[in-house]
Protein backbone atom coordinates (compact mmCIF):
# COMPACT_ATOMS: atom_id res chain seq x y z
CA UNK A 1 0.00 0.00 0.00
CA UNK A 2 1.63 3.47 -0.97
CA UNK A 3 2.65 5.79 1.62
CA UNK A 4 0.35 8.93 1.92
CA UNK A 5 2.27 11.95 0.98
CA UNK A 6 0.73 14.01 4.33
CA UNK A 7 1.77 12.95 7.76
CA UNK A 8 -0.23 13.76 11.04
CA UNK A 9 2.55 15.66 12.29
CA UNK A 10 2.59 18.03 9.01
CA UNK A 11 -0.95 18.70 9.01
CA UNK A 12 -1.48 19.50 12.46
CA UNK A 13 1.61 21.63 12.92
CA UNK A 14 0.05 23.24 9.14
CA UNK A 15 -3.31 23.55 10.59
CA UNK A 16 -2.09 25.64 13.94
CA UNK A 17 -0.22 27.61 11.33
CA UNK A 18 -3.14 28.77 9.25
CA UNK A 19 -4.81 29.22 12.70
CA UNK A 20 -2.29 31.84 13.25
CA UNK A 21 -2.65 33.66 9.65
CA UNK A 22 -6.52 33.42 10.57
CA UNK A 23 -6.07 34.98 13.50
CA UNK A 24 -3.83 37.80 12.26
CA UNK A 25 -5.73 38.23 9.11
CA UNK A 26 -8.82 39.10 11.76
CA UNK A 27 -7.15 41.63 13.63
CA UNK A 28 -5.71 43.03 10.91
CA UNK A 29 -9.33 43.31 9.22
CA UNK A 30 -11.56 44.47 12.28
CA UNK A 31 -10.84 48.05 12.33
CA UNK A 32 -12.55 48.74 9.15
CA UNK A 33 -15.73 46.87 10.82
CA UNK A 34 -15.82 48.79 13.62
CA UNK A 35 -14.54 52.39 12.50
CA UNK A 36 -17.70 53.97 13.28
CA UNK A 37 -16.74 53.06 17.11
CA UNK A 38 -12.68 53.18 17.04
CA UNK A 39 -13.12 57.02 15.37
CA UNK A 40 -15.02 58.88 18.47
CA UNK A 41 -13.26 56.82 20.87
CA UNK A 42 -9.85 57.25 20.10
CA UNK A 43 -10.61 61.04 18.59
CA UNK A 44 -9.75 60.67 14.87
CA UNK A 45 -10.80 61.63 11.54
CA UNK A 46 -10.48 60.20 8.01
CA UNK A 47 -7.08 61.00 8.02
CA UNK A 48 -5.33 59.81 11.67
CA UNK A 49 -7.74 57.05 10.86
CA UNK A 50 -5.81 56.03 7.75
CA UNK A 51 -2.40 56.57 9.16
CA UNK A 52 -3.02 54.39 11.84
CA UNK A 53 -3.87 51.51 8.98
CA UNK A 54 -1.27 52.47 6.68
CA UNK A 55 1.35 52.53 9.85
CA UNK A 56 0.38 48.56 9.79
CA UNK A 57 1.06 48.32 6.39
CA UNK A 58 4.63 50.01 6.68
CA UNK A 59 5.74 47.87 9.14
CA UNK A 60 4.35 44.62 8.05
CA UNK A 61 5.79 45.64 4.84
CA UNK A 62 9.30 46.35 6.09
CA UNK A 63 9.35 43.35 7.98
CA UNK A 64 8.58 40.96 4.88
CA UNK A 65 12.51 39.91 3.86
CA UNK A 66 13.88 40.21 7.93
CA UNK A 67 10.99 38.04 8.92
CA UNK A 68 12.03 35.77 6.05
CA UNK A 69 15.67 35.27 6.40
CA UNK A 70 14.75 34.86 10.69
CA UNK A 71 12.04 31.95 9.83
CA UNK A 72 15.21 30.58 7.79
CA UNK A 73 17.33 30.90 10.96
CA UNK A 74 15.98 30.32 13.86
CA UNK A 75 12.80 27.79 12.84
CA UNK A 76 8.83 28.41 12.58
CA UNK A 77 8.62 26.92 16.41
CA UNK A 78 10.42 29.93 17.98
CA UNK A 79 9.34 32.86 15.61
CA UNK A 80 5.85 31.76 15.16
CA UNK A 81 5.54 31.26 19.03
CA UNK A 82 6.60 34.49 19.68
CA UNK A 83 4.82 36.19 17.13
CA UNK A 84 1.39 35.16 18.49
CA UNK A 85 2.60 36.35 21.78
CA UNK A 86 3.44 39.79 20.13
CA UNK A 87 0.05 39.99 18.20
CA UNK A 88 -1.77 38.79 21.40
CA UNK A 89 -0.26 41.40 23.67
CA UNK A 90 -0.87 43.88 21.10
CA UNK A 91 -4.37 43.51 20.49
CA UNK A 92 -4.48 43.57 24.67
CA UNK A 93 -3.10 47.18 24.67
CA UNK A 94 -5.47 48.59 21.83
CA UNK A 95 -8.50 47.21 23.66
CA UNK A 96 -7.25 49.78 27.03
CA UNK A 97 -5.74 52.44 24.30
CA UNK A 98 -7.59 55.95 24.37
CA UNK A 99 -6.38 58.09 21.75
CA UNK A 100 -3.92 57.83 18.60
CA UNK A 101 -0.57 57.71 20.08
CA UNK A 102 -1.25 54.83 21.89
CA UNK A 103 -3.14 52.79 19.19
CA UNK A 104 -0.90 53.68 16.48
CA UNK A 105 1.81 52.13 18.69
CA UNK A 106 -0.48 49.41 19.07
CA UNK A 107 -1.28 48.92 15.82
CA UNK A 108 2.52 48.48 14.99
CA UNK A 109 3.19 46.03 17.51
CA UNK A 110 0.28 43.96 16.05
CA UNK A 111 2.16 44.21 12.42
CA UNK A 112 5.60 43.03 13.66
CA UNK A 113 3.90 39.92 15.07
CA UNK A 114 1.73 39.65 12.31
CA UNK A 115 4.73 39.81 9.66
CA UNK A 116 5.75 36.63 10.23
CA UNK A 117 2.66 34.21 9.84
CA UNK A 118 2.08 33.74 5.95
CA UNK A 119 5.22 33.72 5.69
CA UNK A 120 5.91 30.97 8.50
CA UNK A 121 2.68 29.72 7.07
CA UNK A 122 4.37 28.66 3.70
CA UNK A 123 7.91 27.74 4.92
CA UNK A 124 5.50 24.85 6.74
CA UNK A 125 3.91 23.90 3.87
CA UNK A 126 7.06 23.79 1.79
CA UNK A 127 8.64 21.46 4.56
CA UNK A 128 6.15 19.35 5.46
CA UNK A 129 4.20 18.76 1.98
CA UNK A 130 5.78 17.70 -1.69
CA UNK A 131 6.29 20.62 -4.31
CA UNK A 132 4.07 19.77 -6.33
CA UNK A 133 0.96 20.47 -4.05
CA UNK A 134 2.39 24.07 -2.87
CA UNK A 135 0.51 25.83 -4.88
CA UNK A 136 -2.74 23.73 -3.84
CA UNK A 137 -2.12 24.17 0.20
CA UNK A 138 -1.02 27.82 0.13
CA UNK A 139 -4.40 28.49 -1.78
CA UNK A 140 -6.07 25.98 0.65
CA UNK A 141 -4.41 27.68 4.17
CA UNK A 142 -5.99 31.54 2.60
CA UNK A 143 -9.17 29.91 2.42
CA UNK A 144 -8.85 29.15 5.64
CA UNK A 145 -7.32 32.51 6.99
CA UNK A 146 -9.88 34.45 4.83
CA UNK A 147 -12.49 33.32 7.51
CA UNK A 148 -10.63 35.92 9.62
CA UNK A 149 -11.19 38.72 7.59
CA UNK A 150 -15.06 37.28 7.19
CA UNK A 151 -15.29 36.78 10.86
CA UNK A 152 -14.38 40.20 11.19
CA UNK A 153 -17.06 41.81 8.93
CA UNK A 154 -20.61 40.98 9.65
CA UNK A 155 -20.15 38.58 12.39
CA UNK A 156 -17.87 40.70 14.41
CA UNK A 157 -20.46 43.48 14.25
CA UNK A 158 -23.31 40.99 15.27
CA UNK A 159 -21.83 39.28 18.05
CA UNK A 160 -21.31 43.01 19.73
CA UNK A 161 -24.84 44.29 19.22
CA UNK A 162 -25.94 40.73 20.06
CA UNK A 163 -24.47 40.83 23.56
CA UNK A 164 -24.08 44.02 23.48
CA UNK A 165 -20.50 44.42 24.62
CA UNK A 166 -17.61 47.32 23.53
CA UNK A 167 -15.41 47.23 21.43
CA UNK A 168 -12.67 47.38 24.08
CA UNK A 169 -13.72 44.33 25.83
CA UNK A 170 -14.27 42.50 22.83
CA UNK A 171 -10.83 42.53 22.33
CA UNK A 172 -10.08 41.68 25.11
CA UNK A 173 -11.26 38.31 24.68
CA UNK A 174 -9.58 38.17 21.47
CA UNK A 175 -6.38 38.58 23.29
CA UNK A 176 -6.93 35.68 25.96
CA UNK A 177 -7.66 33.81 22.63
CA UNK A 178 -4.18 34.51 21.35
CA UNK A 179 -2.23 33.62 24.04
CA UNK A 180 -3.86 30.56 24.38
CA UNK A 181 -2.79 29.93 20.56
CA UNK A 182 0.74 31.12 21.28
CA UNK A 183 0.82 28.07 23.94
CA UNK A 184 -0.13 25.19 22.39
CA UNK A 185 2.32 26.75 19.53
CA UNK A 186 5.01 26.54 21.49
CA UNK A 187 4.74 22.84 22.69
CA UNK A 188 3.72 21.56 19.82
CA UNK A 189 5.18 23.01 16.49
CA UNK A 190 8.46 21.28 14.96
CA UNK A 191 10.65 23.34 12.48
CA UNK A 192 10.92 20.08 9.70
CA UNK A 193 9.67 17.12 8.69
CA UNK A 194 11.23 14.27 10.42
CA UNK A 195 9.39 11.41 7.43
CA UNK A 196 11.65 9.48 6.01
CA UNK A 197 13.71 11.53 2.92
CA UNK A 198 15.17 10.28 -0.32
CA UNK A 199 19.00 11.63 0.09
CA UNK A 200 20.22 13.26 -3.09
CA UNK A 201 23.40 14.32 -4.68
CA UNK A 202 23.46 17.85 -5.80
CA UNK A 203 25.17 18.60 -8.80
CA UNK A 204 25.36 22.68 -8.01
CA UNK A 205 28.32 25.53 -6.63
CA UNK A 206 27.43 26.32 -2.59
CA UNK A 207 26.62 30.28 -2.39
CA UNK A 208 25.54 32.22 0.35
CA UNK A 209 22.30 32.65 0.93
CA UNK A 210 22.94 36.87 0.92
CA UNK A 211 24.43 36.20 -3.01
CA UNK A 212 21.76 34.39 -4.00
CA UNK A 213 19.13 37.06 -2.40
CA UNK A 214 21.04 39.79 -4.19
CA UNK A 215 20.63 37.79 -7.56
CA UNK A 216 17.46 37.09 -7.03
CA UNK A 217 16.47 41.03 -6.24
CA UNK A 218 18.12 42.10 -9.65
CA UNK A 219 15.96 39.38 -11.57
CA UNK A 220 12.96 41.36 -13.58
CA UNK A 221 10.66 38.59 -12.71
CA UNK A 222 11.23 38.80 -8.70
CA UNK A 223 9.62 42.60 -8.93
CA UNK A 224 7.45 41.74 -12.23
CA UNK A 225 5.91 38.98 -10.12
CA UNK A 226 6.26 41.08 -7.11
CA UNK A 227 3.87 44.20 -8.73
CA UNK A 228 1.61 42.09 -9.91
CA UNK A 229 0.85 40.35 -6.44
CA UNK A 230 0.57 43.68 -5.08
CA UNK A 231 -1.21 45.38 -7.88
CA UNK A 232 -4.26 42.76 -8.17
CA UNK A 233 -4.46 42.38 -4.19
CA UNK A 234 -4.25 45.70 -2.47
CA UNK A 235 -8.45 46.43 -3.70
CA UNK A 236 -9.51 44.05 -1.39
CA UNK A 237 -7.46 45.26 1.41
CA UNK A 238 -8.88 48.34 0.81
CA UNK A 239 -12.25 47.94 0.56
CA UNK A 240 -12.74 44.99 2.74
CA UNK A 241 -9.90 45.79 5.20
CA UNK A 242 -10.18 49.80 5.54
CA UNK A 243 -12.42 52.03 3.40
CA UNK A 244 -15.45 49.24 2.42
CA UNK A 245 -18.02 49.48 4.91
CA UNK A 246 -17.49 53.40 4.88
CA UNK A 247 -18.31 53.55 1.08
CA UNK A 248 -21.43 51.32 1.12
CA UNK A 249 -22.54 53.28 4.56
CA UNK A 250 -22.23 56.99 2.09
CA UNK A 251 -24.15 54.34 -0.88
CA UNK A 252 -27.04 54.46 1.99
CA UNK A 253 -26.64 50.73 3.82
CA UNK A 254 -26.74 50.13 7.57
CA UNK A 255 -23.26 49.50 9.17
CA UNK A 256 -24.34 45.62 9.45
CA UNK A 257 -26.06 45.71 5.99
CA UNK A 258 -22.16 47.03 4.95
CA UNK A 259 -20.43 44.46 7.20
CA UNK A 260 -22.38 41.85 5.90
CA UNK A 261 -21.71 42.63 2.07
CA UNK A 262 -17.51 43.29 2.71
CA UNK A 263 -17.86 39.87 3.92
CA UNK A 264 -18.46 38.70 0.46
CA UNK A 265 -15.26 39.86 -1.43
CA UNK A 266 -13.57 37.65 1.89
CA UNK A 267 -15.70 35.20 1.12
CA UNK A 268 -15.05 35.40 -2.99
CA UNK A 269 -11.05 35.40 -2.02
CA UNK A 270 -11.71 32.28 -0.12
CA UNK A 271 -13.31 30.34 -2.60
CA UNK A 272 -10.89 31.84 -5.54
CA UNK A 273 -7.80 31.37 -3.76
CA UNK A 274 -8.04 27.30 -3.77
CA UNK A 275 -9.69 27.23 -6.89
CA UNK A 276 -7.25 29.17 -8.92
CA UNK A 277 -4.65 27.40 -7.23
CA UNK A 278 -6.09 24.06 -8.18
CA UNK A 279 -6.84 25.51 -11.83
CA UNK A 280 -2.97 26.72 -11.84
CA UNK A 281 -1.44 23.39 -10.61
CA UNK A 282 -4.11 20.84 -12.71
CA UNK A 283 -3.21 22.90 -15.97
CA UNK A 284 0.67 23.96 -15.05
CA UNK A 285 -0.37 26.98 -16.36
CA UNK A 286 0.44 30.50 -14.35
CA UNK A 287 0.26 32.82 -16.71
CA UNK A 288 -3.59 32.28 -17.71
CA UNK A 289 -4.49 32.20 -14.42
CA UNK A 290 -2.92 35.53 -13.38
CA UNK A 291 -4.94 37.29 -16.48
CA UNK A 292 -8.15 36.15 -15.98
CA UNK A 293 -8.13 37.26 -12.56
CA UNK A 294 -6.59 41.04 -13.15
CA UNK A 295 -9.71 41.35 -16.17
CA UNK A 296 -12.07 40.53 -13.26
CA UNK A 297 -11.26 42.84 -10.73
CA UNK A 298 -11.05 45.57 -13.29
CA UNK A 299 -14.51 44.78 -13.88
CA UNK A 300 -15.33 44.02 -10.75
CA UNK A 301 -14.07 47.66 -9.93
CA UNK A 302 -15.70 49.33 -12.35
CA UNK A 303 -19.22 47.70 -11.34
CA UNK A 304 -18.59 48.94 -7.35
CA UNK A 305 -17.37 52.52 -8.64
CA UNK A 306 -20.22 53.09 -10.98
CA UNK A 307 -22.89 50.89 -10.13
CA UNK A 308 -26.22 50.46 -11.95
CA UNK A 309 -28.14 49.59 -9.11
CA UNK A 310 -28.56 50.05 -5.53
CA UNK A 311 -29.87 46.74 -4.53
CA UNK A 312 -27.58 45.13 -1.82
CA UNK A 313 -27.08 41.60 -4.12
CA UNK A 314 -25.76 43.85 -6.72
CA UNK A 315 -22.85 45.14 -4.54
CA UNK A 316 -22.60 41.34 -2.78
CA UNK A 317 -22.06 39.57 -5.90
CA UNK A 318 -19.19 42.49 -7.07
CA UNK A 319 -17.64 42.24 -3.82
CA UNK A 320 -17.41 38.36 -4.26
CA UNK A 321 -15.48 38.82 -7.96
CA UNK A 322 -13.68 41.02 -6.37
CA UNK A 323 -12.58 38.78 -3.77
CA UNK A 324 -12.11 35.92 -6.63
CA UNK A 325 -10.22 38.63 -8.73
CA UNK A 326 -7.54 39.19 -5.78
CA UNK A 327 -7.28 35.48 -5.36
CA UNK A 328 -4.00 36.42 -7.85
CA UNK A 329 -1.61 36.90 -5.78
CA UNK A 330 -1.98 33.19 -4.48
CA UNK A 331 -0.59 32.16 -8.08
CA UNK A 332 2.00 35.06 -7.73
CA UNK A 333 3.98 33.14 -4.91
CA UNK A 334 3.70 29.74 -6.52
CA UNK A 335 5.63 31.84 -9.51
CA UNK A 336 7.68 33.50 -7.20
CA UNK A 337 8.87 30.01 -5.07
CA UNK A 338 9.50 28.29 -8.98
CA UNK A 339 11.90 31.76 -9.72
CA UNK A 340 13.79 31.43 -6.49
CA UNK A 341 16.20 28.79 -5.56
CA UNK A 342 15.52 26.55 -2.30
CA UNK A 343 18.08 28.37 0.06
CA UNK A 344 16.22 31.77 -0.28
CA UNK A 345 12.69 30.99 -1.01
CA UNK A 346 11.71 32.12 2.42
CA UNK A 347 13.30 35.91 1.96
CA UNK A 348 12.41 35.60 -1.78
CA UNK A 349 8.06 35.15 -0.56
CA UNK A 350 8.29 37.60 1.90
CA UNK A 351 9.61 40.42 -0.65
CA UNK A 352 6.59 39.23 -2.42
CA UNK A 353 4.49 40.10 0.58
CA UNK A 354 6.16 43.26 0.99
CA UNK A 355 5.38 44.90 -2.09
CA UNK A 356 1.68 43.51 -1.40
CA UNK A 357 2.06 45.31 2.30
CA UNK A 358 3.58 48.16 0.93
CA UNK A 359 0.81 48.62 -1.40
CA UNK A 360 -1.65 47.80 1.25
CA UNK A 361 -0.08 50.99 2.96
CA UNK A 362 0.61 53.24 0.66
CA UNK A 363 -2.77 53.34 -1.58
CA UNK A 364 -4.76 53.52 1.12
CA UNK A 365 -2.86 56.48 2.84
CA UNK A 366 -2.85 58.16 -0.61
CA UNK A 367 -6.89 57.45 -0.72
CA UNK A 368 -7.81 58.69 2.93
CA UNK A 369 -6.06 62.17 1.98
CA UNK A 370 -8.00 62.42 -1.00
CA UNK A 371 -11.50 61.96 1.63
CA UNK A 372 -10.54 64.13 3.93
CA UNK A 373 -9.48 66.71 1.28
CA UNK A 374 -12.75 66.66 -0.76
CA UNK A 375 -15.12 65.94 2.05
CA UNK A 376 -13.35 69.38 3.97
CA UNK A 377 -13.46 67.32 7.39
CA UNK A 378 -16.53 66.12 7.32
CA UNK A 379 -17.25 63.74 10.42
CA UNK A 380 -17.31 59.97 8.72
CA UNK A 381 -21.30 59.69 9.22
CA UNK A 382 -21.51 62.80 6.80
CA UNK A 383 -19.41 61.30 3.53
CA UNK A 384 -21.53 61.02 0.55
CA UNK A 385 -20.52 58.73 -2.36
CA UNK A 386 -18.64 61.69 -4.37
CA UNK A 387 -15.92 61.94 -1.58
CA UNK A 388 -14.56 58.52 -2.65
CA UNK A 389 -13.37 59.66 -5.95
CA UNK A 390 -9.78 58.64 -4.95
CA UNK A 391 -11.04 54.59 -5.70
CA UNK A 392 -10.92 55.24 -9.19
CA UNK A 393 -6.88 54.10 -8.88
CA UNK A 394 -8.37 50.95 -8.26
CA UNK A 395 -9.48 50.02 -11.96
CA UNK A 396 -6.25 51.49 -12.91
CA UNK A 397 -3.74 49.31 -11.15
CA UNK A 398 -5.72 45.88 -12.93
CA UNK A 399 -4.75 47.89 -15.72
CA UNK A 400 -1.18 47.86 -14.92
CA UNK A 401 -1.96 43.87 -13.68
CA UNK A 402 -3.51 43.40 -17.17
CA UNK A 403 -0.35 44.41 -18.71
CA UNK A 404 2.09 42.78 -16.08
CA UNK A 405 0.56 39.26 -16.72
CA UNK A 406 0.59 39.66 -20.36
CA UNK A 407 3.95 41.11 -21.52
CA UNK A 408 5.91 40.44 -18.86
CA UNK A 409 5.64 37.48 -16.55
CA UNK A 410 7.04 34.23 -17.94
CA UNK A 411 5.50 31.56 -17.51
CA UNK A 412 7.11 28.55 -15.55
CA UNK A 413 4.71 25.72 -16.47
CA UNK A 414 4.89 25.33 -12.70
CA UNK A 415 8.33 24.01 -12.32
CA UNK A 416 11.39 25.22 -10.41
CA UNK A 417 13.31 27.54 -12.73
CA UNK A 418 16.16 27.03 -10.22
CA UNK A 419 16.37 23.05 -9.76
CA UNK A 420 19.77 21.35 -9.72
CA UNK A 421 20.76 18.40 -11.58
CA UNK A 422 19.96 15.60 -9.15
CA UNK A 423 21.68 11.95 -8.86
CA UNK A 424 19.86 9.18 -6.93
CA UNK A 425 21.38 8.31 -4.00
CA UNK A 426 19.19 5.46 -1.68
CA UNK A 427 16.45 5.18 0.40
CA UNK A 428 17.79 6.76 4.26
CA UNK A 429 16.52 7.65 7.22
CA UNK A 430 17.38 10.73 8.90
Amino acid sequence: MSKSPFSRAGLFIWGLSVLFFLYEFFLRSSIGSIAHQIIPALHLNPKTFALMGSAYYLVYAAMQIPAGMLIDKYGVRFILTTAVFVCAGATLLFSQSTHFTVALISRSLLALGSSFAFIGLLVVVVNWFPKRYFSFFSGVSQFIGTMGPLLAAGPLIGFMNSYQHSWRFTFVIISVFGFTLAILMALTIKNKSQRTQRKLIYLNLPSLGKTSLLKSLKSSQTWYIAFYSATVYVSIELLGAMWGTEYLQARGFTQNTAANIISFAWFGYAVGCPLVGFLSDRSNRRKSSLVCCAFLGLFSTLCALFPKTQAAWFYATTFFTLGIAAAGQNVGFALMAENTSARIRAASLGLNNAAITLFNALIPLIIGYFIFTSSHGLPMQSLKPEHFGGFIVLPILYCIAILLSLLFIRETFGKSQHEPMKLKLGTVFD
